[in-house]
């Protein structure tokens, strides 16, 4: 049995049977100190999203950009999907994703992102907005001008 002199005597070894040598990788079981800060912060990691997620969810999207997207779906008559505009609130349900899949969803369309980091979490505003294939025509609305954060259209 060789041991490599470059690592601990105990995490890997090589060990030589006939004409091969295999590599053996020794795990030290952790001590009690290391999965308290393993659990500790894995809690904490959970703790810290769900808290995100209520804030969020406590969110209001700017009203300014309610009324320029209301106005704007009027004038090219479409409506809200329910998957993002729950219980009248914009920035809600699949609105909060970050998922490109979620909002690239061929059956969440027209959709919007927004993002509700504003005014210590309690403000949202509209940062994408996706209308995909809808066959609209005319006039580029000047809402579009209300949406001040809109990254993405």
């Amino acid at each position: 049995m060789m041991r490599n002199s470059r690592t601990p005597k105990s995490d890997i070894l090589f060990v030589k049977k006939g004409k091969k040598i295999i590599l053996r990788l020794m795990m030290k079981p952790l001590s009690s100190s290391s999965n308290f800060l393993l659990y500790f912060f894995f809690f904490f990691l959970v703790f810290f999203r769900c808290i995100q997620s209520i804030n969020a969810q406590n969110a209001t999207t700017d009203p300014s950009e309610v009324r320029a997207l209301n106005s704007i779906f009027q004038q090219w008559r479409i409506q809200a999907v329910d998957s993002w505009n729950i219980s009248g609130e914009p920035c809600s349900g699949t609105a909060l994703t970050q998922s490109s899949s979620v909002f690239e969803d061929p059956t969440n369309n027209p959709a919007i992102r927004c993002d509700c980091s504003f005014k210590n979490n309690t403000l949202c505003h509209i940062t994408s907005l996706r209308v995909y294939a809808l066959d609209k025509r005319g006039v580029i609305p000047k809402e579009l001008l209300d949406l001040p954060f809109l990254e993405f259209l």
